[in-house]
Parts: structure tokens; sequence; C-alpha cells
């Protein structure tokens, strides 16, 4: 009878209350993690989607840079016979200056006809391409929702903590899957435009990357915190990220802007791809 005595008078009142604290704590962190495993697969699938607009995207760039040789082609072939057309003013009648140029005049016509035809194509291609770049730019609006909630911005319900404000694994896994998806949505956006990113991002989920070409050799900042000693890096990182998103915002003409503000600012790169389509 005496062990079981010794046994009860083990646990004070005080310390099982702790117990029963921290088994709620696991509890918490267990739902949190579940929440997160969520989000990721659903980043997964959204990642798919848009793997498959990248492909449609290259085809249509691919169609239109072969217009657009031809329509090069054309416009070479119109300054040829043009010159072609003066260097006959200058010929003799023995070498019958006359029907030779009637036949000149006759093919600059033609070509003519065809280059105007061809800078319609152009034109309907281009249009074409801003409609492409606004149905990439809604298909990610919708994989990749940005949202202000009561928390703040979020993007697929994720908050993009502040560096110093970053404390205990998951607000460092919750900001660095944030960031792989700002990563996601610059990269499709920067590659729809054709333009390259000043600081070019290398999207891997949660373990992304941002690549400054500007040190030598050209480094690579990551996109997370793995401890606390990775702050002033993230910090860095996360500072380039922001300049390419000012940098795309600038190609439609918005440059007041806080740099600070990602996913604001991501929002209104995004609306300002999709407005484009209707300047067409």
């Amino acid at each position: 009878m005496a062990a079981p005595e010794a046994s009860a008078k083990a646990y004070s009142p005080a310390t099982l209350a702790r117990i029963c604290a921290k088994e709620k704590e696991l509890e918490t962190g267990r739902k949190e993690l579940q929440v997160l495993r969520a989000n990721v697969e659903q980043s997964v699938e959204r990642a798919r989607q848009v793997l498959r607009l990248r492909h449609e995207l290259e085809q249509q760039r691919q169609r239109i840079e072969e217009r657009r040789q031809l329509v090069e082609q054309q416009a070479r072939r119109v300054e040829e016979a043009s010159g072609m057309s003066e260097g006959s003013d200058n010929q003799t009648a023995a070498d019958h200056k006359q029907e030779d140029g009637q036949d000149i005049v006759q093919r600059i016509k033609r070509l003519a006809v065809t280059l105007r035809q061809d800078r319609i194509i152009l034109e309907d291609l281009r249009a074409m391409l801003a409609r492409q770049r606004a149905h990439v730019a809604s298909v990610l609006a919708f994989v990749y929702p940005v949202e202000l909630g009561d928390d703040g911005w979020t993007i697929c319900g994720l908050r993009l903590v502040h560096v110093d404000d970053i404390h205990g694994w998951l607000a460092s896994e919750e900001t660095a899957a944030a960031l792989g998806m700002v990563a996601v949505v610059v990269d499709y956006v920067a590659q729809s435009m054709g333009v390259p990113a000043r600081y070019p991002v290398i999207p891997r989920g949660s373990r992304s990357v941002v690549v400054n070409p500007g040190s030598t050799p050209a480094q690579t900042a990551p996109l997370f915190m793995l401890r606390a000693g990775d702050r002033p890096r993230l910090r860095g990182a996360i500072r380039l990220v922001a300049t390419d998103i000012e940098q795309l915002l600038g190609m439609f003409g918005i440059d007041d802007i806080d740099r600070h503000q990602i996913l604001p600012n991501l929002t209104q790169l995004l609306l300002a791809v999709e407005n484009s389509s209707f300047a067409q």
C-alpha cells in the first residue's frame, strides 16, 4: 500500500496543472501543423496549375516570335525593292528603264499590301499576348489569393510576418511558405512580361531563394529563416524581392509605392497586368 501512496504524492496539483497546460499547447501545435500541412498541399496543386499556364504562355510567345520574324523579313523585302526602284531611275534607256520600273513598282505595291496585312496581324498578336498575360494574372490571383483580414495581409491564408517579429518554428515556416508563394507570382509575371527581374527569384516552396547578380560572384539569399542568425539575410532577401515588384510596377507607370508593403504591392501588380489588356 505504501507504493501507491508515494506515487500519488509524486504529482502535486501545480505539477498536474502544468502537465495539462503542456498537453493543451501540444494539441494546439498539432492543429496548427495540420492547417499548415493542408496549406502546403493546396500550394502544390496550385503550382501544378501554374506550370500548365507557363507551358501555354511559352507556346504563345513562340508563335508571336515566329510571326514577328516573318514581318521583319517582309519589311526588308520592301526596303530592298525600294532600293531597286531608286537604282532603276538612274539606268539608261538601253536597260529598259520603263519596263523594269513598272515591274518593280508592282512588286513594291504587292509587298506593301502584304506588309500592311502583317502589321495588322502583329497588332492582333500583341493584343492576344496582352489578354494571355491578363489571363495568367487572373489565375495567379485566384491560385494565390492576397486578402486583408483581421490579422493583416495574407496570401493563401498565410501571414507574411515581419522579420523582427518571427519567433518560433511555426511563425518561421508560415513566413517562408508565404514568401515562396510571392516568389512564384513574381517569377511568372516577369516571364509573362518578357522582362528579366533585376534580382531573379528561384521558387522552391518554403525554401525559395533570390539571386543577387550584382555581387561577385553572384550570391543567393534565402527567403526563409532556419535559425535566429539567418534574420539579417532574410531581411536582405525580402528587400530584393520588393525591388523586383517595384521594377515590374514601374513598367505600368506605377512608381509611388511603399516598398515595404509586399503583399499590397503584389495585388496592385496583378491588377495592373489584368487592366493592361483593355488598353490594347
